[in-house]
């Protein structure tokens, strides 16, 4: 890939920094290291109590929302091009009528993204990318529009399945869209029209395959170590995890574990409720939002790491969720539900467990296979490192996008 000085990129987050959403700063630092020079605008200052290290480091140079600069902005494209303005304005609220919540937030990201287009012109933006097709491509579009710049955007799982509102004429507007699984190509492109649905491209997520050392489970720990990183959120299913551990401590009374749980969320309190009533405040720890190497070190210590995603009553469910590649990257025998993209990460038997979605008994037969037969745990743990290499490892398939990103500037 040669240098691209002078080609910079602007890229669209909805929060920024958060805690969950590493891949996208993997990936700005992946491009940056490839010599793409990246301004990255965030609609939302996020202030969590974890801030991973490489987002701290790419937080002072974000571009936040600024009230003043927006009205400054918005006041003057009326004063000066105010067809043009008000154009935009009605894509805006025309694409998002048939949702009142979507309609509100829309309006208040539109003007926003009116101020962000003057500071793209000004630091010189050749093209815009946006990660979730949600707000983030909103703002990509008027941004990217107002400027007579190309968008592109990353659909991952929620603005697909649930959060989909305008997302064909984003998708219609775009230079490209990347999906980050084949499943979600299937479904993004169902929504779109033909001619929009071959411009989907899939390129996956992924971690720095070097920054996970490949430990082999040799012999299982005592007590057993399970673990589960996620977002404490329905869509999780982290309550049929803890139904599992409930019926371990019924079934093998003998075998001691312990199953720590990554994350913060909103289901916090229903799931600590959920642990006392089933007598599991020894085995079962809520252990809170951790940074990247705190993760690390305890995927070195479990020798099982469990991801029981379901579909939400909303209709959020996870894409291939990071965390999965992580344990797979450092060697950790992993069970996931067989959902969404999830079985393109996991085949079931080769490089980990599929359980059914929603089902408690068979994450539970899962990990008594995983004690019972180490061996070939450990040897599914070898060949799911080797998938990640080959497969979800961040500087690779940024290479992939960067190509895509050439491709469209040399063509605009």
């Amino acid at each position: 890939m040669r240098g691209m000085t002078g080609r910079r990129l602007g890229y669209v987050v909805s929060r920024f920094p958060r805690a969950t959403e590493t891949f996208i700063v993997h990936e700005v630092l992946a491009m940056s290291a490839l010599g793409w020079p990246i301004e990255l605008f965030a609609i939302r200052h996020e202030r969590e109590a974890v801030v991973h290290a490489a987002a701290r480091c790419l937080e002072p140079s974000v571009h936040y929302p600024s009230g003043w600069l927006a009205l400054a902005s918005n006041a003057r494209l009326m004063a000066r091009q105010p067809e043009m303005w008000a154009r935009f304005l009605a894509l805006t609220a025309v694409g998002n009528a048939r949702s009142a919540s979507f309609l509100v937030k829309s309006l208040l990201v539109f003007p926003l993204a009116v101020a962000w287009a003057g500071q793209m012109q000004s630091l010189g933006v050749r093209h815009v990318h946006a990660h979730f097709g949600s707000y983030p491509a909103l703002a990509a579009l008027v941004a990217a529009g107002l400027q007579g710049i190309g968008f592109s955007f990353t659909a991952h799982a929620h603005d697909v399945f649930a959060d989909n509102v305008m997302l064909a004429e984003k998708a219609r507007r775009a230079r490209f869209v990347v999906a980050i699984s084949e499943f979600n190509r299937d479904r993004l492109s169902s929504l779109l029209a033909p001619d929009t649905a071959q411009r989907v491209r899939v390129i996956h997520c992924g971690v720095d395959t070097q920054a996970f050392a490949f430990k082999p489970r040799r012999s299982v720990a005592r007590p057993h170590i399970l673990l589960s990183v996620a977002a404490l959120r329905e869509y999780k299913g982290l309550d049929h995890l803890i139904r599992a551990c409930a019926l371990l401590r019924s079934s093998v009374p003998d075998q001691r574990f312990v199953c720590r749980i990554v994350g913060e969320g909103p289901e916090r309190r229903a799931l600590e409720q959920q642990i006392h009533a089933s007598g599991l405040d020894d085995s079962v720890l809520l252990m809170g939002a951790c940074e990247q190497h705190v993760v690390r070190e305890l995927l070195a210590e479990s020798d099982i790491f469990v991801l029981p995603s379901v579909v939400a009553r909303n209709g959020y469910m996870d894409g291939i969720p990071v965390a999965l590649m992580e344990a797979m990257a450092s060697g950790v025998p992993v069970i996931a539900s067989q959902l969404s993209g999830i079985p393109e990460l996991v085949s079931d038997g080769e490089t980990g467990l599929l359980v059914p979605s929603c089902r408690a008994q068979a994450i539970h037969d899962a990990i008594l296979r995983c004690w019972q037969e180490p061996a070939a745990a450990a040897e599914r743990a070898v060949r799911a490192r080797a998938v990640v290499e080959h497969e979800y490892d961040v500087n690779r398939n940024t290479r992939r996008l960067a190509s895509l990103f050439e491709e469209v500037l040399d063509n605009s």
